[in-house]
């Protein structure tokens, strides 16, 4: 069977800051030609992160386009014409009072999948993914200092609008960030905090590990190249200073760097990386 091609044509990327533009930055890991088009002022992103910026949109070819203006808005028309997906992130009302909503926009390109991402679903309230981890209950359990986490559950979502509406020939799709996020608000899974053996960080001699042996399997393995038969019944001991299993650990990985033991890892097939950053 022929691998399925996506429809020719391109995306426009109308979104700033970080969930809209990584929604563009998979479509075009897919294989889309993503035009990014942005205000005479830029992407406040770009001024912020630097290197933030280029990551979500090194692929993407930009275009300055002011929409205020006569010719910004027929130019954002024409383009509209032989694309196939619009991405924005204005606030409501605002594409609208631009001559640029919904409604102009299919009525120049019928096919066109127009996917508008909003903080909440109905109402204009502000918000950022701090306030939307708190709604779902999840600031407690994310590091939301270093990792935006709804603002990722939203790029995923407004991705998968855009090829859902790929497939049912167009129209129009809102994913709104609060509901994004709380459609993966799992409730948090037993032994995946890091507070067993076989699951968990360890200092190395130099930087630190990650070793992920959550599986019997995994931890018979990890017990058997490491020479710690002794460890097999422990995996799920509590990882507590001064209990002897864990102490144990602690020894052990004080052997290698975290580079060498990845090496060693990957070689005899145990779950267990170096910890980056």
């Amino acid at each position: 069977m022929a691998p399925c091609a996506w429809p020719p044509g391109r995306v426009l990327d109308l979104t700033r800051l970080l969930p809209g533009p990584l929604a563009g930055k998979l479509l075009a890991d897919l294989g889309f030609s993503v035009l990014k088009v942005e205000p005479p002022g830029g992407d406040p992103m770009a001024a912020l992160a630097p290197e933030a910026y280029r990551f979500l949109n090194g692929e993407k070819e930009v275009l300055v386009l002011d929409l205020k203006g006569e010719e910004g808005r027929a130019q954002l028309l024409a383009l509209a014409k032989g694309a196939v997906v619009l991405l924005e992130s204005n606030r409501p009302g605002v594409m609208e009072r631009l001559g640029l909503g919904p409604e102009v926009l299919l009525g120049v390109n019928p096919r066109l999948v127009y996917a508008r991402l909003r903080g909440y679903p109905d109402v204009p309230d502000p918000g950022h993914d701090l306030t939307y981890l708190a709604e779902a209950g999840l600031l407690g359990r994310f590091p939301w200092r270093s990792f935006q986490f709804a603002d990722l559950a939203g790029a995923y979502a407004l991705a998968l609008v855009a090829l859902k509406g790929l497939l049912l020939g167009g129209g129009v799709y809102e994913v709104a960030l609060s509901e994004a996020v709380k459609a993966v608000a799992y409730p948090p899974i037993p032994f995946l905090d890091g507070s067993v053996l076989c699951y968990g960080v360890y200092p190395a001699r130099q930087g630190q590990v990650a070793l992920a042996a959550l599986e019997p399997h995994f931890w018979a393995r990890f017990c058997e190249e490491a020479g710690l038969p002794e460890l097999l019944p422990a995996a799920f001991s509590p990882a507590s200073p001064g209990l002897p299993p864990y102490e144990r650990m602690l020894a052990f990985f004080q052997e290698k760097s975290a580079w060498e033991w990845e090496a060693w890892a990957k070689e005899k097939g145990v779950p267990l990386r170096a910890v980056r950053g």
